[in-house]
């Protein structure tokens, strides 16, 4: 491989992608998920709010908006917690006041309703992930354009450097989607400061890229294994969403068979909002281990097939 052409491939994939249908596609798709979030979340702060106003027309708008966000949270609390908490058909007490304690540093210590969002976005992210990348190599295979490639670039270049450039698109798209839920969020709610909202949005859209980078590089290792990008789209989709669907049924079976959502970040994955960095760092550690897995199993299908 040769870093000069990595780098080239990668930022003309970048701006190919930014200019391409799919491209457009999968930014607007981005975009209006994460508002339609945003939206969905707001909207019963907004209406009970305007409620309240109308029967105590005397009193701040903004207090009251935060008495009733207040309230929300509090109801919440049960729900996130539950969420978070070990997926044991008998959960213990230890692992119960863990899930509060965690429930709590999100909706107390955090903008708790930009939390709600990330906790959202992240279960809904890597099924976005898969309409963004499923046609990093499959389409150009098919066509047998890349052969033309193989004239100025080697194998191992090419597959570097579409995937980087992909990597560098999902950057730029998520950075553009975490400022706008969070101008959105800031402009509708003066409840929480501008300072809180934007440390915690540089977070949370940090730990989303970071779960996003083993799902790209699924999605290539299947794209580089296929000529289609309708099977490749499908495959990717069939296998990202169906990693937890299996996961919940072979736990209905056997307590173990929930083991199977490990096979992709699901079962850790919100773990990088965790309040312990132990508990960041050891989710991380697994999002760079499966990272790098399925890059190597991606490259190793790419260096090898007939192109």
């Amino acid at each position: 491989m040769n870093g000069r052409q990595i780098w080239l491939i990668a930022t003309y994939s970048t701006r190919y992608s930014v200019r391409g249908g799919i491209g457009l596609v999968f930014l607007l798709l981005s975009l209006t998920f994460g508002l339609l979030v945003a939206h969905f979340m707001l909207q019963p702060v907004e209406m009970i709010s305007k409620q309240v106003a109308a029967h105590n027309k005397s009193a701040d708008p903004a207090e009251t908006t935060a008495k009733v966000l207040e309230s929300l949270t509090d109801q919440a609390k049960p729900v996130v917690s539950w969420m978070l908490a070990a997926k044991s058909d008998k959960p213990d007490a230890a692992v119960t006041a863990a899930a509060d304690a965690w429930a709590n540093f999100l909706l107390d210590e955090r903008p708790g309703m930009l939390s709600a969002i990330f906790l959202i976005l992240l279960f809904g992210w890597p099924l976005v992930v898969a309409f963004g990348a499923f046609d990093l190599y499959a389409g150009d295979i098919g066509s047998r354009q890349l052969r033309f490639q193989l004239l100025r670039a080697d194998r191992g270049s090419i597959y570097a450097g579409r995937l980087l450039g992909n990597v560098m698109t999902f950057i730029a798209v998520l950075t553009l989607l975490g400022l706008t839920v969070t101008i959105y969020m800031g402009c509708k709610l003066s409840v929480y400061p501008w300072s809180s909202l934007l440390g915690w949005a540089c977070y949370g859209t940090a730990a989303m890229i970071v779960v996003s980078l083993p799902y790209i590089a699924l999605c290539a290792w299947i794209s580089a294994s296929t000529a289609s990008s309708f099977v490749a789209m499908t495959l990717t989709s069939l296998v990202i969403g169906g990693v937890p669907l299996v996961a919940m049924i072979a736990r209905m079976t056997h307590e173990a068979g929930g083991y199977v959502q490990y096979l992709l970040p699901w079962g850790y994955q919100m773990r990088l909002f965790h309040p312990d960095l132990a508990q960041v760092g050891l989710a991380t550690a697994g999002v760079v281990a499966q990272t790098a897995l399925f890059t190597w199993l991606g490259y190793r299908a790419f260096t090898r097939r007939d192109l």
